[in-house]
């Protein structure tokens, strides 16, 4: 079977597609590999907030789903909007990657360092884990951010430090030698819903190209997901919400969820475990006063 596959352009976008290529090769099938520049790779001029709606990063991708132009896509989970345009359906959901968030220093950070981030989470989370730092936004793909991290300017000013997710960076194999880095407990900081995972996307009515993907399937990725997910939709959806949520399943079974959401100048948060999803997730609402 020919595939036409579509991803965003950037190194990452690629690089996190290619065990899935390789499995799909590895059992026969053709696969034709075409990259988009979405908005949210053009919009460079600030930080990311009220400007990034729905699709902000996914709808090109989506339009050439719908239009036939790729037969299937491959999203950083934790992008997607929480409505799906109707006709698309997913197709698989990989096992997940490391959903911590890193922060990379450059090794001669003072003791009040300046840190690049572009995302409102980070910057309501880390302004109290680390009180002593100032924060200033940061855009571009991965290893840009770490060279300016490495050049220690950003627009004509100090830069000591950028947050990046733990998934990107093991992904691409960056070299982060000489440079500091420190990985956050989910105590620290939280990560974004779905950070680390990827989703698989087709056309409804797809079967077959579901079938040949179901061996890459991770039904218990999915299921984390969802519940992180079931949060955001919770509190009102929007990939650039400052929540953050964690969903991992215990040893007999039941799911651990926690989560918290910068609201008014405080941070709420909210835990529950059991085995019913949908009361697991209530309970965390009501512990963010929701």
């Amino acid at each position: 079977m020919k595939i036409i596959l579509g991803t965003r352009g950037s190194q990452l976008a690629v690089q996190q597609s290619e065990d899935l290529v390789a499995y799909l090769r590895a059992a026969g099938h053709e696969i034709e590999w075409k990259r988009f520049t979405t908005h949210g790779d053009q919009w460079l001029a600030g930080p990311l907030g009220k400007e990034v709606g729905a699709g902000f990063f996914t709808k090109e991708l989506e339009e050439a789903l719908l239009a036939r132009d790729v037969d299937m896509l491959i999203h950083s989970f934790k992008d997607v909007a929480l409505e799906r345009p109707a006709g698309i359906r997913t197709a698989c959901v990989p096992r997940r990657e490391d959903p911590a968030d890193w922060l990379v220093t450059r090794p001669d950070a003072p003791e009040h360092p300046v840190i690049g981030t572009s995302s409102e989470r980070r910057l309501q989370f880390l302004s109290k884990a680390l009180p002593k730092a100032s924060f200033t936004w940061i855009r571009g793909n991965v290893p840009t951010r770490l060279q300016k991290v490495r050049d220690g300017e950003l627009r004509g000013e100090a830069l000591h430090g950028t947050v990046l997710a733990a998934a990107g960076l093991r992904r691409l194999g960056l070299d982060l030698s000489g440079l500091k880095v420190h990985a956050f407990l989910p105590d620290e900081l939280l990560p974004a819903p779905a950070q680390g995972a990827l989703l698989v996307e087709c056309r409804e009515g797809d079967d077959a190209l579901v079938a040949a993907l179901a061996g890459f399937h991770d039904a218990l990725t999915l299921k984390c997901v969802t519940l992180e997910r079931a949060v955001l939709a919770g509190i009102g959806g929007g990939c650039q919400q400052p929540l953050g949520a964690s969903a991992v399943q215990e040893a007999d079974g039941s799911f651990h969820l926690r989560a918290a959401y910068a609201v008014e100048g405080a941070i709420r948060t909210g835990e529950a475990r059991g085995m019913d999803e949908a009361a697991v997730v209530a309970q965390v609402l009501r512990g963010l006063g929701l």
